[in-house]
């Protein structure tokens, strides 16, 4: 099972992805709401949401050598898409 960590800048939206992705049997999502505590913590990849500052995306894309998604909206179905090939 995979590890996702979610984050993003606006609560409702980063807990609706997380309870979309606990949904799906090869993965299990774990949300964040300070860029230092993701970082310091143990996933396989990081979905970014939408309302993340250029400044905490820039820190995590210097210190993460793991797949970051960008995920902006568009319903479930282009989330499972956006996330399928890490899964497999």
């Amino acid at each position: 099972m995979k590890t996702i960590a979610v984050f993003g800048g606006n609560p409702d939206i980063v807990a609706v992805l997380v309870r979309l992705i606990n949904q799906y049997e090869t993965a299990e999502a774990v949300s964040f709401a300070e860029v230092d505590e993701l970082l310091n913590a143990r996933f396989d990849l990081v979905l970014l949401s939408s309302s993340v500052s250029e400044a905490d995306e820039a820190k995590i894309r210097a210190q993460v050598s793991l797949p970051i998604i960008q995920h902006y909206g568009g319903g479930s179905g282009l989330l499972r898409a956006e996330l399928m090939p890490y899964l497999d």
